[in-house]
């Protein structure tokens, strides 16, 4: 996404006074399937000023960019919404980044894959610099055999 150092909390459970001002917070499905869309929020909570503000908000997943939103200190808001949509190839691209030993997720009623995945998020304060953040989320095949639905245990 960028050449400049990207700060990260250095305990998400526990962020700092600067941390919480700057951190991305990811809201998104912790499932979805292949194939259909979904919304993610991205909020920073960040006071905007003409000398202290949020410049942008990008998300990305396996270093593809999903989408950008631009700020100016005018705004009032610093949350970006993005509509998401995983192709079926992501299951099959993690597939191959998995454990051979151990695999990916196979659900025992229709033999259906799912992989973890991470959304990330990084936001620009032009004080304070990069800032980044991560969601991970389950990505299910949609591909069902005999047409039944999932049950994940």
């Amino acid at each position: 996404m960028t050449d400049k150092k990207i700060n990260k909390p250095v305990d998400p459970a526990h962020l700092t006074e600067l941390e919480q001002k700057h951190v991305p917070m990811i809201e998104a499905p912790e499932l979805v399937l292949t194939g259909q869309p979904f919304i993610v929020k991205v909020t920073v909570p960040h006071v905007m000023e003409q000398s202290h503000y949020i410049e942008w908000i990008k998300l990305s997943m396996h270093g593809i960019k999903l989408g950008e939103v631009n700020y100016s200190p005018s705004d009032t808001s610093t949350t970006a919404e993005f509509t998401v949509t995983i192709p079926e190839e992501v299951v099959a691209v993690k597939v191959l980044e998995q454990c051979n030993i151990h695999g990916v997720n196979v659900c025992g009623d229709c033999g259906t894959k799912s992989v973890l995945t991470d959304l990330i998020a990084v936001a620009s304060c032009n004080v304070h610099g990069l800032w980044e953040s991560f969601k991970r989320i389950e990505v299910m095949s949609k591909i069902q055999s005999e047409g039944k639905p999932c049950k994940w245990e």
